[in-house]
């Protein structure tokens, strides 16, 4: 499936591709088969020579407060928060945390109180209601936790994912149509409706009709909340594919942390603030090691590592560091 590149909100295009880099020294004895490595990104810095990619979404100073009654609620409380192209961010907290927050304000739903909510370089703040409709239609896919808010009931899955291309003024060839419902893996259940199918398979429909237009965004409300065990796994799954066939920026809201686990970088938000942020490291190799991000490596570069091994997490600082509290 070819599209022509991307530009400014409107043009219909692909979003750019994951970019990849060699692997950097800086390696530790594994943990387990999957660990998190806490880090300070406001530390890490580009290394010499090297000129660092403009994030596709970009909160800075970000404040939501929601009026009830009399009262004003406060969701985001300052907010900073860098979205890389291609990168499968999970968004973690407890309920009212402001998690959903972000979602919205990201997917042009609503707008911050103050600060600024930059995607490709331009504030939606400063968007009139008509761009922001373009922006939702032509930069965004939705995957809601409600399945019947996801899909036509009346519609078959092939009608349901042509749906979009049709409301955007596009040919709704067949070849795509399928070419989307074979990556979450429902090509033979296309003329289908959403009653037949699933829970999973209905979320996984869902995703296909999300992407319908090829939008760069896929923004996902706890899409496997309402689903067993092994179709949440089949979705994230699918979302996993969808990220790497297709380069998509993918942020998922979630209170399972078996789930943000699925994810390539997670943060946690409680009460309005990103409490932490924590990179999602692939299992060890055959060799017993664990390559580092290079974010991790730029920060911890120049001297002795320790690490502190938890249940889901293993935490690494400068040995110096010891007295300080700091967490790598």
């Amino acid at each position: 499936m070819k599209r022509p590149s991307r530009g400014a909100f409107g043009a219909r295009g692909r979003p750019a591709p994951r970019g990849t880099r060699p692997p950097r020294p800086g390696e530790i004895q594994p943990a387990g088969p999957r660990s998190r490595v806490a880090y300070r990104p406001d530390r890490a810095t580009p290394a010499p020579d090297e000129e660092p990619a403009q994030p596709l979404v970009r909160f800075r100073h970000v404040h939501k407060i929601y009026r009830v009654a009399d009262t004003g609620v406060v969701a985001l409380a300052g907010v900073d928060l860098d979205i890389e192209r291609g990168e499968f961010l999970m968004v973690v907290g407890p309920s009212g945390s402001g998690k959903s927050t972000i979602l919205n304000l990201t997917g042009g739903l609503d707008r911050a109180s103050a600060g600024e909510v930059l995607v490709e370089g331009r504030d939606l703040g400063r968007l009139g209601d008509e761009e922001l409709t373009r922006y939702r239609r032509d930069m965004v896919g939705f995957v809601w936790q409600g399945t019947a808010r996801n899909l036509v009931p009346y519609l078959s899955l092939r009608e349901n994912v042509r749906l979009p291309l049709l409301a955007q003024g596009q040919r709704a060839h067949r070849s795509r149509i399928e070419e989307l419902l074979g990556v979450v893996g429902l090509a033979e259940r296309a003329r289908h409706r959403p009653n037949e199918l699933s829970g999973g398979e209905q979320q996984r429909a869902a995703i296909a009709v999300a992407l319908a237009n090829m939008p760069p965004l896929l923004l996902a409300d706890e899409p496997t909340a309402e689903l067993d065990t092994a179709s949440a796994d089949r979705v994230l799954s699918a979302f996993r594919d969808v990220n790497r066939e297709f380069g998509s920026t993918i942020v998922m809201v979630t209170h399972d942390l078996v789930a943000a686990a699925r994810g390539d970088r997670m943060v946690r938000v409680r009460d309005g603030r990103l409490a932490r942020e924590a990179l999602v490291i692939e299992g060890p190799a055959q060799d017993g090691q664990m390559h580092l991000p290079d974010q991790a490596v730029r920060l911890l570069r120049g001297g002795e590592v320790e690490a502190e091994v938890q249940d889901d997490e293993v935490r690494l600082r400068r040995r110096h560091e010891r007295g300080q509290g700091r967490r790598g």
